[in-house]
């Protein structure tokens, strides 16, 4: 088993409740704020869980980001250059058009494959190596090890609070595995 088996697997299950959380979502209940809070939306949420994890693993990988290499900004209607969509306004996370469950599961799929193939080539001399400028928190600098527990703990985070609005927007059980 290599170093990267074990956040690959994570990723793995975590991938499929946020599949499972998509699938049959319309476009009303994507952009929904559950229970009329000021909480940030299903398709909002699952967007920017991707972004992320596509930038980080792109980067380290030293590849284009699946969001321009695979032509998701198009489908999205966003820039080339758009973010990974942290620190915005509630009007700016309001105004996100998420297209369809389809499209943010795609984009999701496509960030997995960066993801699977960075934790392929992961060795346990490589875990160490410093995370290059821009990708994670500049201070304390990261190490590969570092980055990929952070990344791996907020797509679970994001995941479950998917799951979670899930419930609350159309009154359905529990995504597990």
């Amino acid at each position: 088993m290599g170093v990267g088996a074990i956040p690959d697997a994570s990723f793995d299950r975590v991938g499929g409740v946020l599949l499972r959380a998509l699938d049959g979502l319309t476009l009303q209940q994507l952009k929904a704020q559950p229970a009329g809070t000021d909480s940030n939306p299903i398709g909002w949420i699952a967007f920017h869980l991707t972004r992320v994890h596509d930038r980080t693993f792109s980067l380290l990988l030293g590849k284009a980001q699946a969001f321009v290499e695979d032509g998701f900004h198009e489908l999205f209607g966003l820039p080339a250059d758009t973010g990974t969509l942290s620190g915005n306004t509630l009007d700016e996370v309001r105004e996100f058009e998420p297209v369809s469950a389809e499209l943010l599961g795609s984009y999701w799929a496509a960030a997995r494959g960066r993801s699977h193939e960075f934790l392929d080539g992961l060795t346990e001399t490589g875990v160490e190596t410093p995370t290059p400028a821009g990708i994670g928190p500049a201070s304390p600098p990261e190490t590969y090890r570092l980055t990929v527990a952070r990344v791996t703990s907020d797509t679970s985070q994001h995941i479950g609070q998917i799951a979670y609005a899930r419930g609350l927007v159309d009154h359905h059980g529990w995504y597990g595995a």
